[in-house]
């Protein structure tokens, strides 16, 4: 059956979505996936805010073939730098971290996963929260198959160690 010459004429007319309402669309996953990967300390929010300011200041969200994909490796990627950055900063400032008090810690078993690398934590979430393979797990963060399944196993082998100390201390 051929396609109508009318219909044909009509989709190639449709304008292609703006960077708004793309990023409209994928803003409540991004929000959600920010959340997990974010330490403790870091506002989701502005992790999304800054991963959109560094996409557009090279592209259109429109020129992306995968926007979702593209957006959620950029927060890995500002995550991972500021936790590199507020690790160094301690480092060279040990005085400082000896005078404070005692560290506020998260009341509940979620704040193990600040253990955790943003990248293991994204991982762990598109895994076990969104139900993600692994291959689709790659492909969203820029990973090969066998990096995605090593990093999983690590970092839950990781997290059921730091429950056990956390138990172990507990009792």
């Amino acid at each position: 059956m051929e396609a109508n010459p009318v219909d044909v004429a009509m989709a190639s007319e449709r304008p292609a979505p703006s960077d708004f309402e793309v990023f409209d669309s994928l803003y409540p996953a991004l929000r959600r996936f920010a959340a997990v990967v974010a330490d403790l300390d870091m506002d989701p929010d502005d992790l999304v805010h800054d991963a959109l300011l560094a996409v557009l200041e090279r592209r259109t969200l429109s020129e992306i073939d995968n926007p979702q994909a593209y957006l959620k490796r950029t927060i890995v990627n500002l995550s991972s730098n500021r936790r590199r950055r507020a690790g160094l900063w301690r480092s060279l400032m040990p005085k400082l971290r000896e005078s404070e008090h005692a560290e506020d810690s998260y009341p509940s078993d979620l704040g193990l996963l600040d253990e955790l690398s943003p990248l293991d934590r994204a991982i762990v979430y598109l895994g076990d929260v969104e139900g993600l393979g692994h291959s689709a797990i790659a492909e969203h963060l820029g990973l090969s198959d066998a990096a995605t399944r090593r990093r999983a196993s690590r970092a839950r082998a990781q997290l059921r160690e730091l429950l056990h100390n956390d138990e172990r201390k507990n009792q």
